[in-house]
């Protein structure tokens, strides 16, 4: 399988924060201004689930889809590139919540971040690892291909077979 380029790991990953949290964001800051108390709520709500949560469940509901598009969000859908196991099987809801939510939310991105270094390398390791794996690939034995790759993998297979 042909890895992922960084920059399309990026670029997915920027187009992923747009759809989880930013445009939520948005919608529960407009409904805690309209000024009604029920809005106001369910704004706040909307608001702090964008903020807290809403990305790595948001990545691993769409990661763990069967089909055509197994392991891809919506931004590595757009770039062409999708996350599997080590062995090229898909991944499920859990192991990819396991990944996103545990491993590099919580281990890397909050433990790590007290001490600055951790999320940074975490980031950039795929511009210097041969198979663009980040650090948080390599703690659950995942890559991120890009989509075209595996799919024309899996007709030859099939072909074959």
């Amino acid at each position: 399988m042909e890895c992922a380029t960084w920059g399309s790991r990026v670029g997915a990953y920027l187009l992923d924060i747009l759809f989880a949290t930013v445009i939520p964001s948005i919608a529960g800051i407009v409904l805690l201004a309209t000024g009604v108390d029920g809005l106001e709520a369910l704004g706040a709500v909307v608001l702090i689930a964008a903020i807290g949560i809403a990305f790595p469940v948001y990545s691993a509901a769409f990661e763990a889809r069967s089909g055509e598009r197994a392991g891809q969000t919506l931004g590595k859908q757009i770039v062409g590139i999708r996350v599997v196991r080590d062995g090229g099987e898909p991944i499920g809801f859990g192991f990819a919540l396991l990944r996103e939510l545990a491993v590099r939310w919580l281990l890397i991105g909050f433990v790590g971040g007290w001490f600055f270094f951790p999320p940074l390398l975490n980031l950039l390791w795929p511009l210097w690892d041969e198979s663009n794996r980040a650090l948080h690939d390599m703690v659950v034995s995942t890559h991120v291909v890009r989509a075209e790759s595996t799919r024309a993998e899996a007709t030859t297979a099939g072909l074959a077979g």
